[in-house]
């Protein structure tokens, strides 16, 4: 199976998030500097996929766009499935979605 990468982007023209594969064959000869990671989360018995890793990693690919795309900004609100936030960046405010 050919490795590949699953992209996200957004569209201010039409206003819609798109996602994207790439093929992994696509990046060769990019320099590593060029590929750095964005994040890395370790997935094992201790840190399941489970809906709270879900919201976190969905809450961090957003955080990223905001800063290239500000009218995400007021748009921005992650909870915890129980209505406590864990990401609001729509009044301005800057909670990290690794905040407690």
């Amino acid at each position: 199976m050919n490795f590949q990468y699953l992209l996200t982007g957004y569209d201010p023209l039409t206003k819609t998030l798109r996602r994207f594969w790439v093929s992994a064959n696509a990046l060769d000869g990019i320099p590593d500097a060029q590929k750095r990671a964005f994040i890395e989360i370790p997935v094992n018995d201790q840190n399941p996929l489970d809906d709270e890793a879900a919201r976190r990693l969905g809450g961090t690919i957003l955080m990223s766009l905001v800063p290239q795309f500000p009218e995400l900004r007021p748009l921005t609100l992650i909870t915890d499935g129980q209505g406590h936030k864990i990401m609001d960046l729509t009044d301005g405010g800057k909670k990290s979605p690794f905040g407690d």
